[in-house]
């Protein structure tokens, strides 16, 4: 018996490492999936859409008149549902919004 539980466990290893080695092989050849834009102008000179909340549409279509907003009139949750919906690839949000308060 010792050496049939032996067995099977060296096989759960055996499998166990392939499917890590065959996932972590299959993740590090993945290329071009996703483009990041680091910058404003980046995004606008690729014509990407952009989701933006209400509140920050007058003041952002001022300073960037040419990128193309998508708005939704239900705050942030409207903004991230058209995300979701692949409305917009890039969400312009404040700084103050992505900063957690670490006064609570």
């Amino acid at each position: 018996p010792h050496k049939v539980l032996m067995f099977g466990f060296g096989f759960f290893i055996l499998i166990s490492v392939s499917a890590y080695v065959a996932n972590l092989a299959a993740f590090l050849t993945q290329s071009g999936l996703e483009t990041n834009y680091d910058t404003m102008k980046k995004v606008i000179d690729n014509n990407v859409p952009i989701c933006c909340h209400p509140a920050l549409e007058e003041e952002i279509r001022q300073k960037w008149p040419n990128g193309k907003w998508v708005v939704s009139n239900d705050g942030f949750d409207g903004m991230f549902e058209a995300y979701a919906r692949g409305d917009c690839k890039v969400l312009a949000v404040g700084r103050e919004d992505t900063i957690m308060d670490r006064n609570i």
